[in-house]
């Protein structure tokens, strides 16, 4: 128990930063990172050393982000169906108006907030290759081991997640640059 507090206390900031880094939600990623810490204790036994224990949990709290993150999704299109089948006229209605100001900059957290939606517009895989990478600074061998994959389909699967962001992002470039 207490070599188990030591690793908790060692990690817990870096399993909650991955947690954070693909939920972008801070009491989500808290409670995804404590749930890690839980499921890691209850499957201690199932932890033969092939990795390091970090690597282990931090698959551990990917792997709980990806299966919440699918389930919001679930969530968001029956939501969607709802609201259209009882509308009459539509989601477009419901939607709030959005008016930037066109005279201002962007400020940080409209940033943040746009490339977070972005992001969000990522399938898993490629959403997941591309934190674990860019915020996260894992090299391919480490992505690649921790999704199960090889290093060739990291290295598709990131291609393929910037080139999304850049097309998701450019309208963004064009506002600012104006």
């Amino acid at each position: 128990m207490a070599s188990f507090e030591e690793l908790v206390s060692r990690y817990r900031d870096k399993i909650f930063a991955r947690a954070f880094s693909m939920m972008r939600h801070e009491e989500e990623a808290l409670d995804l990172s404590q749930d890690a810490w839980v499921k890691g204790w209850q499957r201690l036994a199932q932890f033969h050393g092939e990795s390091s224990f970090i690597t282990w949990m931090t698959r551990i709290v990917i792997n709980l982000c990806l299966d919440q993150l699918r389930k919001q999704k679930r969530q968001r299109a029956e939501s969607i169906e709802a609201m259209d089948e009882e509308g009459g006229g539509g989601i477009e209605r419901r939607m709030p108006v959005i008016n930037p100001n066109p005279t201002q900059g962007l400020e940080r957290a409209e940033l943040r907030e746009r490339i977070d939606r972005a992001l969000a517009q990522l399938s898993y895989e490629h959403r997941t290759v591309l934190v674990l990478h860019e915020f996260e600074e894992l090299e391919y061998k480490e992505i690649a081991k921790q999704m199960k994959c090889s290093i060739g389909t990291v290295m598709s699967r990131l291609f393929y997640a910037r080139r999304r962001m850049e097309s998701l992002l450019a309208g963004l470039r064009r506002r600012n640059s104006e």
